[in-house]
């Protein structure tokens, strides 16, 4: 199963608009786990350049795009913070990666 990995940073003196968005985003757009699992629902770390966060999930693979819209409409909601800023990846499991160049 593919992961959808999200990473956002935003500055510092910033923290607190974020934390009130994503109070707000999870009851528009509560956990589903009919998408997948949460591995790490978020993860927070900060340095002198600002706060960055980090949400994996461990989605089935049909169900990818159901889970990157998801994603797409939670962060659109933190699309008027000054500085914040978001990436959605998807990574593949190794054994994936190994199938697609004929190793697996």
């Amino acid at each position: 199963m593919p992961y959808v990995i999200t990473r956002c940073w935003y500055p510092l003196h910033k923290a607190g608009e974020p934390g009130k968005k994503y109070l707000e985003a999870l009851e528009k757009y509560p956990a589903d786990e009919s998408l997948g699992k949460e591995l790490v629902p978020v993860a927070v770390t900060s340095s002198k350049e600002g706060i960055e966060t980090l949400s994996v999930r461990e989605v089935e693979r049909q169900k990818v795009g159901d889970a990157l819209e998801r994603e797409r409409k939670m962060m659109a909601e933190f699309r008027t913070i000054e500085g914040f800023a978001f990436e959605i990846k998807t990574w593949s499991t190794v054994e994936e990666a190994m199938e697609m160049i004929g190793l697996g």
